[in-house]
């Protein structure tokens, strides 16, 4: 692994981030539970120093990710290139023409950008294996690898500096405090306490819970409206009393919410 320079270092240098989408939001996935946000994504990417430039690549008409996402990536200011996938008569995908994109930018910015001096490529393909060398040594630049763990590729990470992209710990532990707090929510109305958990019921829960430490009902209301955005995978909305009304209940299914409340421990206990 090659050694990492300073932070002082890092701030310096003239940085651009390449990043390969769908193998960082579906590694995202598998590992945490549930979906990575596009602040997350951009954080993660401005987090090497001096960046200049963050190119985004995917092919958003894919249902892996949600239809606000490229809009929120627009947002945070990051040039995100759609790249559709080839595909048969039947609409399946043949082709993913993402690598070839990236490979391809990667070469104009050496072309055209020789003031850039620190590669950064967010991905775990080994496909880029020979691309990275070439940055390295053939134009001697600074490359680094950054993935989620267990889905890069060890070439990869014996090439280059490597990493890891891990999720934003303040807000699991803040979905770990929610779904434990939708947890007992849903037990009382089991109980008979609610007739169903709609959202004012729900942000007045998040207001009056100390674990959140919310002083202000619209501080619990916009964490709400961030987790029916963000978590959606933790969190289902299904008709109340009416087809006006909309409540809510946790995915016991989701892999991040039976860890939470240990379904799978408490299931091979008994």
């Amino acid at each position: 692994m090659v050694p990492s320079a300073s932070n002082g270092e890092q701030e310096s240098k003239k940085t651009v981030v390449f990043i390969d989408l769908e193998n960082i939001y579906i590694g995202f996935r598998k590992q945490y539970g549930r979906d990575l946000t596009a602040r997350e994504l951009v954080e993660k990417a401005r987090s090497f120093g001096g960046v200049k430039m963050i190119n985004i690549y995917g092919d958003f008409s894919e249902p892996t990710y949600p239809q606000w996402f490229k809009l929120e990536l627009d947002n945070q200011g990051v040039l995100a290139t759609n790249v559709p996938k080839d595909r048969d008569r039947d609409g399946h995908p043949t082709k993913n023409r993402i690598d070839i994109r990236i490979v391809v930018d990667i070469f104009r910015a050496l072309a055209f950008r020789p003031e850039l001096e620190h590669y950064v490529l967010m991905t775990g393909d080994k496909i880029f294996l020979d691309v990275l060398n070439l940055i390295r040594n053939d134009f001697g630049k600074e490359v680094l690898v950054s993935g989620i763990e267990g889905t890069v590729a060890q070439v990869l990470q014996q090439a280059a500096e490597f990493v890891p992209f891990n999720a934003d710990s303040s807000f699991d532990e803040s979905i770990s405090h929610f779904v434990q707090l939708m947890d007992r929510l849903e037990h009382r109305v089991l109980e008979g306490t609610y007739s169903y958990l709609g959202w004012k019921l729900v942000i007045d829960q998040l207001k009056e819970s100390s674990e959140f430490g919310f002083s202000e009902w619209r501080q619990a209301r916009d964490f709400f409206e961030r987790i029916k955005r963000e978590g959606k995978l933790i969190l289902r909305s299904y008709p109340g009393q009416s087809r006006e009304i909309e409540a809510y209940r946790l995915d016991r299914r989701n892999p991040l919410v039976r860890r939470i409340l240990e379904l799978d421990t408490n299931a091979n206990a008994n």
